[in-house]
């Protein structure tokens, strides 16, 4: 019998090492979806041989998406940015990335989005807006 895959997209952050844990702690084969795999690689002890699976996939290339949520049943996006290294990051980051991940998760199971507190239209931050 096959685990329930899980992908969880900005596993190596603050919230991701911890979702990653319980979802391994669960059973779950988890795809941990970065864009630096070597960052990401103290996560692989969180679970059994092979369970924690690190996969190259950052949010603004459809195609790595795509990859990473390919039968996934449980799908957690938790990326987010606090400052932009390039004006538009956070739109790329916060808006165009989220609905990519959402788009492409559509056959999975569950959805989980995890956002900025307080994130507000009407915000006077673009942080906020995002």
């Amino acid at each position: 019998m096959s685990r329930p895959i899980a992908t969880v997209f900005g596993a190596s952050g603050f919230i991701g090492r911890l979702v990653v844990r319980r979802l391994a702690a669960r059973g779950d084969t988890v795809r941990v979806a970065v864009r630096d795999i070597e960052a990401a690689m103290f996560l692989r002890p969180m679970g059994t041989v092979g369970q924690i699976v690190p996969l190259y996939a950052p949010i603004g290339n459809e195609a790595d998406v795509a990859r990473a949520v390919e039968g996934a049943q449980t799908v957690v996006n938790l990326v987010g940015i606090l400052a932009e290294r390039r004006p538009g990051d956070f739109e790329r980051v916060h808006v165009e990335g989220a609905e990519r991940v959402a788009r492409l998760a559509t056959a999975a199971e569950r959805f989980v989005h995890v956002s900025a507190i307080g994130a507000d239209a009407a915000s006077p931050s673009r942080y906020g807006t995002t």
